[in-house]
């Protein structure tokens, strides 16, 4: 699964041995509950405003503790003025998925000897299949 915002590859799939992990994805949407005096039940609202939460992480390996690291610092800086729509390819169908209106709204980045890993949380509005 190769996973973009604009020209900022976050994972990059097969071709570089780079899986998104931990993957999980929320939509939540914004209601309205009513309820009546004397009335059985309430009523619910769909007020149409969906809100998407993307989060996973990705490991890369690199050839020294140096490289990780360097990395890790060089990458969490490049996360700014990025693209508004978030796009996820899946492998090997090449079947994509947009989030649109999204902003990075947590990135952690570790360096562990020679790996360095990423946890990012994104924040969208409507995910669709593509």
């Amino acid at each position: 699964m190769k996973i973009t915002i604009g020209t900022v590859t976050l994972a990059g799939g097969n071709v570089s041995n780079e899986q998104p992990y931990d993957l999980q994805i929320n939509n939540s949407r914004q209601t309205q509950i009513a309820s009546a005096m004397r009335a059985a039940a309430i009523r619910g609202f769909d007020r149409g405003n969906q809100q998407t939460t993307l989060e996973f992480k990705v490991s890369k390996r690199h050839s020294s503790v140096e490289e990780a690291q360097a990395y890790a610092i060089q990458h969490a800086a490049s996360l700014t003025n990025l693209s508004s729509t978030l796009v996820i390819t899946e492998e090997p169908s090449q079947d994509t998925y947009s989030l649109n209106d999204v902003v990075i709204s947590e990135v952690q980045s570790v360096s562990d000897g020679v790996v360095s890993t990423h946890a990012y949380k994104i924040i969208g509005g409507t995910f669709t299949k593509n």
